[in-house]
């Protein structure tokens, strides 16, 4: 038996053997060579670097760095890893405690393999750990998830290009491996062109013979949760829904849950602990569903995963396949489910054209750095009007491309002159459009499914796969949902509001009093909003009440009343105002006026709009958004009980919290929030 056989069935047993190609990649490797390999989900990258590394180990051969660019998919390598008899440890930003320990493994050659984020490589702790002799300890350079090195990948990072830098740095004799599931020949193009011309390519066929896919087309939510709640205990085994934004990620799982369907929600903004208990639920099949964003993602190895449903669309055929690529794996047959929604392009379309900075905001903040040597983000953010997310992306984009450097967290210009790539931006952007009409033709295609995907993937490979609903010639799942079970959705949908959580500090660089935390006495309570905006229900009334019939309808009013009114009695409320509008003097105060009624409470009108410059949702930072309400409002005198204040709208909640905070210093009672809808992050986020 050969050593590279013997290796396999220490670890995996007797049985073991590889899989088509997996040899051929590892023997490359042992050769020294750039290798790329291009295979499905599920076909076991990760034993192919693992694996070498364990053979390049025995031959005393140096470390295995890995980057990989998610940290759950970064515990699921150390589980992979165990099984080889591998020490991994991750260098990542939850575990900055274990760094010291970590770099006195790597010191005393105690560590077989470091699995890195692409982030970790702009860390300047990581980068002085490469100068001081890391890079020459490597004896294997590994890129999981290669396709967020190339520009056109649709997942493309500038983290990522850091990677090229490394390489470049490595002896000639050190392998490097760069692994995908989901690279066309551009990418791979583009990938080759990066890590040099030598790159020997592995590729193997993407078809998925587990997965059946079908297509339904559902236009509204409640229809869209209605299918679900029908068929979703009959679907095989566990499985995920994926979502578009974090708003109907929570209103799925929301519904499963009280409709006896246990489920776990998750998005970016979950914390460690919370990710690993509700990761852990999910693979030991305690609950039936996984409702996710995309930041559940690339890597995730669960063998028995039975089915994907897509509450919405995805924006193109590789993060489809990439998704849908979870199920099916250790199981001869899996479910795949794209429900189609009327909100999906807007929402793909609104990432599409914000995924890279203007040439305005770029050159303002090359503009504010240059006059401004050794500011820091935290300054560039009291003086651009963007979002604080895409102030980063720039920074992030101008350091990798070398405009810009960082020093203890300062940003200073460096001696390259500074010319955005427009052109590069645009021709980007436009391919991006064009794949979301494929996914767009994807859904009505009446040919076989899984061949359509293969042949955007150029996959030499790609035939008809006989098993998806088109192929069979019937649904997989039945279409069919009952009035009563949509009209249960839409009830739900009308009544599954949010609580106004209270700010408890003014903006970076604000302090009222000498200090940046809100006086507790002064601050206001917990609200109520009544939908999120342009939601099916109460959030396409408030849309419709603002902006086209200039009047929220009595039904808003009755709803709201339903909200409040144990709300009202249970927080000793009194009397009701509002957020007053120059642009719109009637339109909340009507409102107000009516509801205050219902509730059988006096309304009172305390609040004066001094000035009209911007509209809030002008305004992207919370610095400029406080120093906007705060020049626009004043308060007469209230009276000293517990009031309910009153917009239409919530966002940065701003507006209330320094409208709260007058009427408490003025003298009145506990300040208690409401709005008719949520409109913070509707174009969705992760």
């Amino acid at each position: 038996m050969d050593k590279l056989l013997l290796e396999l069935k220490k670890s995996y047993g007797q049985d073991a053997k590889f899989k088509d190609g997996q040899r051929e990649a590892i023997e490359s490797i042992l050769k020294g060579s750039h290798t790329l390999v291009v295979q499905k989900t599920g076909w076991g990258k990760s034993l192919v670097y693992f694996l070498a590394t364990k053979i390049l180990r025995k031959n005393d051969k140096g470390i295995t760095i890995i980057i990989s660019p998610l940290i759950a998919l970064m515990n699921n390598q150390i589980d992979s890893a165990g099984k080889l008899g591998l020490k991994v440890r991750t260098f990542n930003s939850y575990n900055k405690d274990e760094w010291e320990e970590i770099i006195t493994g790597l010191s005393d050659n105690n560590i077989d393999a470091l699995i890195i984020s692409p982030e970790r490589l702009a860390d300047e702790k990581f980068n002085e750990i490469l100068k001081n002799g890391l890079i020459s300890q490597i004896g294997l350079f590994v890129v999981d998830e290669a396709h967020c090195i190339s520009d056109w990948g649709h997942d493309f990072r500038p983290d990522y290009r850091r990677i090229v830098d490394i390489v470049n740095k490595l002896p000639s004799n050190i392998p490097v491996l760069a692994t995908t599931a989901t690279a066309n020949e551009r990418v791979i193009k583009d990938i080759k062109m990066q890590l040099g011309s030598d790159l020997i390519v592995s590729r193997g066929s993407l078809m998925r013979e587990s997965l059946q896919i079908q297509v339904i087309r559902l236009n509204s939510k409640e229809e869209r949760l209605a299918w679900i709640l029908k068929n979703i205990n009959n679907l095989s085994g566990t499985g995920i829904i994926y979502c578009l934004t974090v708003n109907d990620c929570k209103m799925v799982n929301k519904w499963l849950n009280e409709n006896g369907v246990s489920s776990e929600s998750y998005y970016a903004d979950i914390e460690k602990e919370g990710r690993e208990l509700i990761v852990d639920k999910f693979i030991k099949n305690e609950i039936k569903v996984l409702v996710a964003t995309v930041a559940f993602g690339m890597g995730f190895d669960k063998k028995d995963i039975g089915f994907v449903v897509h509450f919405q669309k995805p924006a193109n055929i590789v993060s489809y396949y990439q998704q849908i690529g979870r199920a099916g794996r250790g199981i001869k047959s899996a479910l795949a489910v794209l429900l189609l929604g009327a909100e999906d392009d807007d929402i793909n379309k609104y990432f599409i054209e914000s995924a890279f900075p203007t040439e305005d905001l770029m050159n303002e903040i090359v503009e504010h750095i240059t006059e401004n040597p050794g500011i820091k983000l935290s300054e560039l953010e009291m003086c651009i009007n963007m979002k604080k997310s895409k102030i980063q992306k720039c920074i992030e984009y101008l350091l990798v491309n070398g405009d810009i450097f960082k020093e203890n967290k300062k940003y200073f210009k460096t001696y390259r002159k500074w010319k955005p790539d427009l052109e590069k931006s645009k021709e980007i952007t436009d391919i991006r459009i064009k794949e979301l009409n494929q996914m767009n033709e994807f859904a009505k295609i009446n040919g076989c499914y899984m061949e359509y995907i293969a042949d955007v993937l150029d996959d030499p490979h790609a035939q008809k796969c006989g098993r998806c609903a088109n192929c069979i010639g019937h649904p997989l799942v039945p279409l069919k949902i009952s009035e009563e079970l949509v009209l249960q959705a839409q009830q739900f949908i009308k009544k599954d509001f949010n609580v106004i959580e209270p700010r408890r500090r003014w903006p970076f660089g604000i302090k009222v009093d000498g200090k940046n935390s809100i006086d507790s006495e002064l601050m206001c309570e917990k609200g109520l909003v009544l939908s999120r905006y342009g939601d099916a229900g109460w959030g396409k009334l408030v849309s419709n009440g603002k902006y086209k019939d200039g009047h929220f309808d009595n039904q808003l009013v009755e709803a709201s009343y339903q909200l409040l009114k144990e709300f009202v009695i249970e927080n000793d409320i009194k009397w009701v105002t509002n957020i007053p509008s120059k642009r719109r003097p009637l339109l909340v105060k009507d409102f107000a006026e009516r509801l205050s009624d219902r509730l059988g409470i006096k309304y009172l009108e305390v609040i004066e709009k001094v000035q009209d410059k911007y509209y809030q949702k002008e305004l992207n930072t919370s610095y400029l958004q406080y120093n906007n309400v705060n020049k626009s409002f004043d308060v007469k005198q209230p009276i000293n009980q517990n009031l309910l204040l009153i917009d239409d709208m919530v966002d940065s909640r701003w507006t209330f919290t320094v409208c709260g905070y007058k009427l408490r210093l003025k003298g009145s009672g506990k300040v208690f929030t409401f709005a008719l809808a949520n409109s913070a992050g509707r174009n969705g986020d992760e």
